[in-house]
């Protein structure tokens, strides 16, 4: 069909780069070659061809380029990256099939990248300038995996299949490249890795891997590779199963509200309690918020509990007045996404008013991150909150986002200061910590040290003038009254122990 030339198909301009290619690779040691070029069709037609080669020597010394292609889109063109998982799935299955007629197959790794806080990006930039940064993210990925498959299969996320040889370097290659472009820290950019050693893989099932190691690390500074181990498939079960059961356990009482004692240190006494999810099971027993808070929110029903624990902490607030028992200030903590799928604000006056709950009673948490590229939205929804008598605390100020920036835009009556701060405790971080804490002061802005473990990081604290703590020293999430009972027992141990 060709006449036994295969360049009778391929357009003038390109035959000279793509002989060049070919010949490269019978005197390379590439394990295959990722070709692109330009042909025309028996109609005249001109198509875009994403190619990969490999060179296979018969026993008999016949050299053979063993070879597929597909047509790429016209996006894929722009961005330089196929799209869509179905095209990816398609193609790495039709390249795992080289090896299924007994050649030897090298490890391959298959990496899922995803552009972290990509909708807060298009929020602060633009739409135009995020379609941008996800054609950037292509250009360098094909750039570093020059000879790979390169995807963007839904959004601000791409696949790669590559050999398993130098990963980790070019992984950190691409980083470096986006990170310097992209500065602000807006946005951040992981992956996860999963290493592929059968042609038969279950491809479904590696992407998926692939994705969950990329998904642990959501949102940490100190990493940005992960690869899957066979330790993660318990946390990929307990994932499905969360999603699929999450109104059951909102119907059946399986979530609860525990509270952690807030303590003011200069009287080492409780004045309130922050409100944590705990998910009690009957068939896998407790669950930690970090068993479940990542999975709702990407299922987007983060509401469906964040709406449920509100309830549950002004309902269990109601029946201790009723019946006579002591009460303190409880703080909730609220997802960016509520502001995006409820509304939040109504949710919490709804509550508020069905169990007749002071609203001095309550603390809303927001997170730095939820601030990132809305502050003048969410500067109204803030003082919507303390305009209506709410005390609004931010949570996790200094956990690497734009927390400066945040403190100018938003008016906040506490400030909780990062718990990796105090990880490891060095004089640096001490110093940071200082002045910090002289901020909050000039601000007229009341602050709470969050995960306080020992004598030496609370008695720093309250040196510095902190005016409350919170950590497992004082006490760990229990049901209220445990809570505490625990709580006030340990504070006396303290000052046995000469804390004064």
């Amino acid at each position: 069909y060709l006449a036994d030339n295969m360049y009778t198909m391929v357009r003038p301009e390109d035959r000279e780069s793509l002989r060049q290619r070919l010949q490269k690779e019978e005197k390379g040691r590439e394990l295959y070659y990722r070709m692109r070029y330009t042909v025309v069709t028996k109609k005249g037609r001109i198509r875009h061809v994403d190619a990969v080669d490999r060179l296979v020597v018969t026993p008999e010394g016949e050299r053979l380029h063993y070879g597929f292609s597909l047509p790429m889109s016209e996006t894929g063109v722009e961005q330089d990256a196929m799209t869509g998982t179905r095209r990816f799935l398609s193609y790495a299955s039709q390249f795992l099939e080289m090896y299924q007629e007994g050649m030897a197959m090298p490890a391959l790794n298959l990496i899922f990248f995803n552009v972290e806080r990509f909708k807060l990006y298009n929020i602060k930039y633009g739409i135009e300038a995020g379609n941008q940064l996800i054609a950037r993210c292509a250009a360098v990925l094909q750039q570093v995996f020059a000879n790979d498959f390169v995807f963007c299969i839904a959004d601000d996320r791409f696949a790669i299949l590559t050999d398993a040889l130098r990963v980790r370097d070019r992984v950190q290659e691409v980083r470096e490249i986006l990170r310097q472009e992209y500065s602000d820290r807006v946005v951040a950019f992981h992956f996860g890795g999963y290493r592929i050693m059968d042609p038969r893989e279950d491809l479904h099932q590696a992407l998926d891997r692939a994705r969950m190691a990329c998904e642990s690390i959501r949102g940490r500074l100190d990493t940005y590779f992960y690869e899957w181990t066979d330790l993660m498939a318990g946390r990929m079960a307990i994932r499905s199963y969360v999603v699929g059961h999450i109104d059951e356990a909102v119907q059946k009482g399986w979530i609860r509200p525990y509270y952690q004692p807030v303590v003011r240190l200069d009287t080492l006494e409780p004045v309130g309690f922050e409100a944590l999810a705990r998910w009690i099971d009957p068939e896998r027993g407790l669950l930690m918020p970090a068993d479940f808070i990542g999975s709702l929110e990407d299922s987007q029903q983060i509401d469906k509990l964040d709406r449920h624990m509100i309830a549950s902490v002004c309902r269990e607030y109601r029946q201790r007045v009723d019946a006579g028992k002591p009460v303190y200030p409880v703080s909730l903590n609220l997802s960016r996404l509520d502001f995006f799928l409820i509304n939040a604000f109504a949710t919490l006056e709804k509550y508020v008013k069905e169990y007749r709950v002071p609203r001095n009673m309550l603390r809303v948490e927001i997170t730095e991150t939820l601030l990132v590229g809305q502050e003048g939205r969410m500067a109204e929804e803030v003082n919507r909150f303390r305009e209506a008598g709410y005390q609004v605390w931010m949570d996790d100020f200094g956990s690497g986002y734009s927390s400066l920036h945040t403190l100018k835009s938003c008016n906040f009556d506490l400030m909780k200061l990062d718990k990796e701060f105090l990880r490891p405790f060095t004089e640096r971080g001490k110093k940071i910590l200082e002045n910090v804490l002289e901020m909050t002061r000039l601000l007229c802005i009341r602050s709470l040290g969050e995960g306080v473990e020992n004598r030496e990081q609370l008695e720093f604290f309250r040196a510095q003038g902190c005016e409350l703590v919170q950590g497992y020293l004082l006490g760990v999430p229990l049901p209220y009254e445990d809570s505490i009972t625990a709580c006030q027992k340990r504070l006396q141990q303290l000052r046995k122990a000469g804390l004064k």
